[in-house]
Order: structure tokens, then sequence, then C-alpha cells
């Protein structure tokens, strides 16, 4: 109807004009004339979500309507003109009487959509209704209702409180909105018992949660939080119970990796849940993984597989000390044994590990610290997504830019400095954006302009929070720590002077990012601890053992924060390695001590022959050990008088290892096999009387065979020691291998 009454203005004759107008200038007017038509034209007021648009350019229509009144005399410009104000008239009155009931009418749209089982849409309907008027009951209702039926319970009840607390119902909806309370957690709660009853636990433990949260806030009397607590017991005892039940599956199917991540899991549960008492089948199982990984551990016995080895070593360990108790200390004696060491563990290096404090971030700014199960790099992920722009992502969903585009229209002065504080930021400079934020907060002068700029404070924090550990953490990627410490408490100090301690937001990244920080620092300093490993091997190299003691022990206090769990079975593995040197060392100082202090040569010769035992028993030879025989050094001498007395004298205090060597070097001297004859002949007599009543002398005979069997010089005695060794063993039934 509308369009034909245009077409006929297009028509009527006009017989005068208000000026002269040129062809350009008359184009121009009807063109604008023309346009603003089709909008109004095409306005379909079925649309309720674009009213106020249609509004909008009812206004923009009325401007240029009293822009062109003047050319209404104008033939050509005459009929658009009285066209386009026709629609308007028309239109104008639908919209107002639309946008004066705006609310209601998408209320009325959600119902229609709900009837048409179109939730999605209703929600989104209801939603627009919300805002429209923030008062509306029934739509916040019908909301509550669908919020329900998806198992937003929390969600459900603190649309309804609001309702009763806040808003200005009838005593209708008064009444079905405290039914709606009523019903919603009687269903929760049967629900959890029918999910229990089904033996998930979970499902039911997280309904039961969301009703926890809301007991608190219920003033009516509705929630029972006795009841509800302890159904939430019951659920944490079921899931308990169900990862022990996975975890023997596992194990029976022999997926020993499967079980142990099982077993994590539930001690990581128990640890979250301290009022769960742990059952024997816990440490049962855990057992049972860790023997499985020790009896692999053992079947690995190629050198091409040490690592393999010493990851499943690894494993079985963590899983100990994870247990504690009795099944920690015997797993560490058992993998003790496997790494080729007697001892449990060393005491000193013990010592100096614990008694180095663990000092991370999550430790000294633990009260951010509220997960330590989830993968918090990948929180951070999202959290630099949200906060930090890239190329890829210019405009960050969380970012004061953004948050600026929501910003309700405010003075210019406010809205410029907004502007400004997103620039600062762009470029780093959040001292500056702060203060300009000040500016702004001074500027403002009623409650809205104020609620902008606290919306704005909140959005920044959050920002310069999120870009700084950013920086933090690149920092460490850089193995720049004293940066990340100076960001970091940076950091802290912005937050503690805002008063943003308790922002979830703030919490959520400050929790994500030093995790992940921490994980990196311990990242560092396993590297650390690796330089130290080739250091140490250096210093072996080198017979420098005493600077490899030293370095071990500056390995060992290596310490991350208490998350931080740092592999130093190498740095272990080389104290192991230099105990037998680093005791030679020190005893070959205060042999030599002996000799140049107190000038005793026999004393000299004693414990220099007691040394040179004790390399030759720990087979310090095959550690490049640099080590000058007895022989040699009396030789050096010159003095083979000297060397015969000396031989005597271990005769006499049974060195006879040392004895028979220094024999040796009176072949040096000159003298030939026969005229050792009787010493040769004695030491084989006494040796094999010693090596026959100690079992434990096997190795000597062999090594003995090895170095004399085919020496001729050592004929008298090889045969003494043959025939002696014979006789005793079949005197005494003694067999050896």
């Amino acid at each position: 109807m509308i369009k034909k009454i245009c077409f006929l203005f297009c028509f009527l004759p006009v017989i005068s004009q208000a000026q002269i107008l040129s062809d350009i200038e008359i184009s121009d007017i009807t063109s604008s004339l023309d346009k603003s038509i089709k909008e109004i034209s095409a306005q379909n007021t079925d649309n309720l979500t674009l009213i106020h648009i249609y509004s909008l350019q009812i206004s923009q229509a009325e401007q240029i309507i009293d822009k062109y009144q003047v050319y209404k005399s104008n033939s050509q410009i005459a009929p658009k003109w009285l066209c386009l104000k026709t629609l308007v008239y028309q239109n104008k009155a639908i919209l107002n009487f639309i946008e004066q009931n705006l609310s209601e009418r998408f209320y009325a749209k959600g119902i229609e959509a709900l009837c048409n089982k179109k939730n999605k849409e209703a929600i989104v309907l209801f939603e627009n209704a919300i805002k429209e008027n923030p008062n509306n009951v029934m739509a916040n209702y019908q909301l509550a209702v669908i919020k329900l039926d998806s198992n937003q319970i929390e969600t459900t009840f603190n649309i309804l409180f609001a309702v009763l607390e806040t808003m200005k119902t009838n005593e209708d909806e008064e009444i079905i909105c405290k039914n709606l309370l009523s019903f919603a957690y009687n269903k929760t709660l049967v629900q959890s018992f029918a999910l229990m009853k089904e033996g998930k636990f979970s499902y039911a433990e997280e309904l039961l949660l969301q009703l926890k949260n809301i007991c608190p806030k219920d003033k009516y009397n509705i929630c029972n939080i006795a009841t509800v607590q302890s159904n939430i017991e019951r659920c944490k005892d079921g899931i308990y119970n169900d990862h022990l039940l996975v975890t023997k599956r596992a194990i029976d199917m022999g997926k020993t990796d499967v079980a142990a991540d099982f077993i994590t899991n539930t001690y990581e549960y128990l640890n979250r849940n301290q009022n769960i008492k742990p059952t024997t089948d816990f440490d049962e199982m855990a057992q049972t993984i860790i023997n499985s990984y020790i009896k692999d551990a053992k079947k690995i016995t190629s050198a091409t597989q040490n690592e393999t080895r010493i990851d499943v070593l690894k494993k079985a360990k963590t899983l100990a000390e994870m247990v504690g108790g009795s099944v920690e200390t015997n797993t560490l004696k058992e993998i003790s044994a496997i790494e080729g060491t007697t001892s449990l563990s060393d005491e000193k290096l013990d010592s100096i590990e614990n008694n180095t404090p663990a000092k991370g971030y999550s430790d000294i700014y633990a009260q951010y610290i509220n997960d330590t199960i989830t993968d918090n790099q990948s929180d951070v992920a999202k959290i630099e997504k949200d906060y930090i722009a890239t190329s890829d992502n210019k405009l960050p969903s969380k970012s004061v830019a953004v948050e600026q585009t929501k910003t309700k229209s405010l003075r210019k002065e406010i809205d410029d400095k907004f502007f400004e504080v997103r620039s600062f930021i762009q470029v780093n400079n959040y001292e500056q954006a702060l203060a300009v934020l000040e500016k702004a907060n001074r500027l403002a002068k009623i409650d809205a302009e104020k609620n902008e700029v606290e919306k704005m404070y909140v959005a920044a924090i959050r920002e310069i929070t999120a870009r700084r550990m950013s920086a933090a953490e690149y920092a460490i990627f850089q193995g720049d720590i004293n940066k990340a410490d100076s960001l970091v408490a940076r950091t802290q100090d912005l937050i503690t002077t805002y008063k943003m301690n308790e922002d979830k937001e703030i919490k959520r990244i400050m929790n994500s990012y030093l995790q992940a920080l921490d994980k990196k620092v311990c990242e560092k300093k396993q590297e650390e601890i690796d330089v130290f490993v080739n250091n140490i091997l250096e210093c072996i190299n080198r017979n420098a053992f005493y600077a490899a003691n030293e370095n071990i022990e500056k390995a060992m206090q290596i310490k991350g924060s208490s998350q931080c769990r740092l592999d130093k079975t190498r740095i272990r593995s080389l104290k192991r390695q230099i105990d037998k040197p680093l005791e030679y060392v020190e005893a070959r100082e205060k042999v030599m001590d002996v000799l140049e202090e107190e000038n005793d040569t026999m004393k000299f010769i004693f414990g220099y022959a007691g040394l040179e035992q004790f390399y030759i028993e720990s087979m310090l030879s095959q550690m490049n050990v640099k080590h000058l025989p007895l022989r040699t050094i009396l030789f050096s001498w010159g003095d083979d008088k000297q060397t015969i007395k000396a031989i005597e004298y271990l005769m006499k205090y049974r060195k006879f290892e040392i004895a028979l060597s220094l024999v040796g070097s009176l072949k040096d001297f000159g003298y030939k096999s026969k005229h050792t004859k009787d010493i040769q002949q004695k030491l084989g007599e006494m040796m094999a009387l010693e090596n026959m009543k100690n079992a434990e002398k096997i190795e000597q005979i062999h090594r003995i065979n090895d170095i004399y069997n085919e020496d001729k010089w050592f004929k008298y005695f090889n045969k003494s020691y043959s025939k002696n060794l014979e006789k005793w063993k079949k005197d005494n039934k003694v067999f050896f291998d």
C-alpha cells in the first residue's frame, strides 16, 4: 500500500518551484531521497533484532525531510519528498509501538520457538528480551527453565534468586519462581541419585557440586547442605573405587603404562580430596605396577637400550615416591641393585639435596596456584589468544581494544582517554596507559561514566598481566631468569596496587603462567644438570676427582619449585663412579705426606703397598686413574737392598700380591730368576694357602694367573703356587669355579 502511494505521488503535477536548482543538485537530492525511501520501504517489523536500527533509519529520514523541505515545490523533488514523508509517518507509529513493547515481543517469540522445540533460538530470544528489559520476570523464568534442562543448575538458581530478590514480582510470578527453585533442587538431587546407582559418580558429583555452590545463597530453606555434602562424599569414594577398578583391568590386560597413568590420577585425586583414606588395594596395585616395571628393566641388558632401562626405572621410582613408606624403600633398594650399587642412597648427596630449599614461581606466588594437573601450556596458549595481538590475531577477543568497542557512549574526553590507553598498551607502555586511565577516572562525573572506567581498569589490568607474564615466559626461553623474575614481581605489584588479587581471570592467568614458567625453569635447570654431567666427566678424564666431587655437590644443590622433578640419576651414578678414585686420591695424599713429613721409608712403603692393593682391587685402571707402581718407585731409588728389605717387610704383614710385584723389580735391577727362587717359592706357598682359605680371593687368583702365568722369570712362583693350591684343594676338598 505504501509503495502504491509513492507511485501516485510521482505523477502529481507541480506548478511552482521555491527556487532554481541545477541538474546536478536535483540529481543529488533525489538520490538521497531514493536511498532513504528504499531503506524505509525495506523495513520488516517481524525482525525484532533490527527494530533499533529501523528507528535510527527513521530519525535519519526525518532529518532528510527537514533538510529538503524548501525544495518540495520542485517538480522533480516533490513526489519523492512527499513519498518519504508519508512512509516515515506510517512506519514511525508502528516502530514506536513495537519499541515500547520490545521485551514482551521477544518473550512471545521465545515462547513460540519453545513450542516448535527450537531451544537454541528460544535462548537467544529470551536473552534479547532480558537485554531490553532486565526486569522481565517471565523471560528470566523461561531462561532458567532452559538452563535447568541442560543441567546448568547453578545458573538456574542464580537467575531465580535474582528475580526473587531484585525484581518486582506479582504474587503468581513469585509462586512459580519458588516452585521452580524447589523443583530444580529435587530434580538435581534425584538425578544425582540415579547416576550414582548407575555407577556414574563423576557426573553425579558435577551436579551435586553445583548444588553445594548455591546452598549458601539459599534464603528459602530449599537446600539441605548436609544431604548434598554426604552424597558428594559418596561420589568421591565411588570415583576413587572406579579409578582402582580401571587400574586393575589395565594390569590384568598387561597394559602397565595405562595402569600407571590411572594410579597416578588416583593419587592426585586423593591429594585433592584429603578426606578419602587410601585402601590397601591402592598400595597393592601400585606395588604390582612397580614390580612390572622393575621386571621389564631386568630384561633390558643390552648397552644400546640403556636409556630405555633408565626410563623404565624412573617410572618405577616415581610411583614408589608417590606411595612412600616401605614400598618406596624396597623399590629404591631394588633399583639401586639394578643400577649396580649396593647402597640404597648416598647420605651426603641426599642431605645436600634435601637441605636445598625448593624455590619456584609457584612457591613464591602460591596464592594463585589452584590447579596442578591441567595442561598449563595449553591454558597459556588460550590466554595469549585472548589478550596478545599477533600477525594472525590482530584484535584479541579480551583486549582493551575490544573492550572499548563495548563501552556505552560517553563524553568525548573519556572516549579519547580510552583510545590513548589502548594505544599505550599496544606499544607496551603500561605505566603511561594506567596514568591515562587515572585521568579518565578523574574526568568521570556520573555513575555510568565511572562504571565504564572501572570496566576499562579491569580489562587493562588483565591484558597487562597477560602481556607481562608472556614476556616473562619468553625471557626464560632466552635464559634470562633475572628479567623473568623482575617481570613477575612487577606484575604482582600491579595486581596488588589495583586490588585485583581476587579477580578470577587474573587468578587464571597467573596460575597458568606461573606453572608454565616453573616448567620452563625446570627444563633450564635440567639443562644445567646436563652441563654439570659433562663437566664432571671432563674432570674424571683429567683425574681431577676433587673437582668432579665439587661439581657433583653443586649439581645436587640445583632445585626448582616443589612441583619440579629433576633427574639427577646420572649425577648420582657419577658420584658412585668417583667414590673409589676419590678414596684412592685421599689415601695417596696421606701416604705421600708420610714420606715428606716423617721421612719413614718403611712406613711409606707399607702405606703405598696398601694403596696399590686398593687400586688393583677397585680396578681403577679401567677408569684411567693414574698410579705409579711401587715397583717403579723402588727401582727409581736405585737401591736393590732396600727393595729386598721391602719384600720381606710386606711378606711379614701378608701383602703378598704387592710383594710379588716387587720381586719383579729385582729383575729390573739385573737379578736372575734363580737368584729369587727361595722368595718366589715362599710367596707361591703362602698365597696358595691364603687364597684357598678365602673363597672371595677368586678374583686375585685369576689376576695372578693373567699376569704371571706366562712369564718364565716367575717360573718358581708359578710352580709353587699351582702345586700348593692343588694340594690344599685336595686336602680340604675345596673346589673353585
